[in-house]
């Protein structure tokens, strides 16, 4: 029964098969990025967030190293209003230069 309930668990929080799931996306993860911060880490696909352990990630997923971008970000403290809407502008810019990023590098793969 036990080992039952560990296998579920592990499929319930499998990221990658919510990812399949929801078709959305690449095989060559070309439009995800991490963001990791001292304490933790998320995985950014298209417009959804999912928080990792970026060590586990990356030894359950040797392959992935390198092919994601990761960017390194510090700490928010959260006792600041200034400092939390400083790291939503931050990741609003982060997100918009990934973008146009890969735009530029699709145009110049076509």
């Amino acid at each position: 029964m036990s080992i039952f309930t560990m296998g579920y668990l592990i499929f319930k929080y499998d990221i990658f098969k919510r990812l399949a799931e929801k078709g959305i996306i690449n095989k060559d993860f070309s439009d995800c990025y991490i963001l990791k911060y001292p304490k933790h880490a998320e995985l950014h696909n298209k417009d959804m967030v999912y928080k990792i352990d970026f060590d586990e990630f990356f030894r359950l997923n040797p392959k992935l190293k390198g092919k994601i971008t990761v960017i390194e970000r510090p700490e928010v403290d959260s006792t600041k209003a200034f400092a939390v809407k400083e790291e939503v502008e931050a990741r609003r810019k982060i997100k918009a230069d990934f973008w146009e990023k890969r735009k530029k590098s699709k145009q110049k793969t076509a």
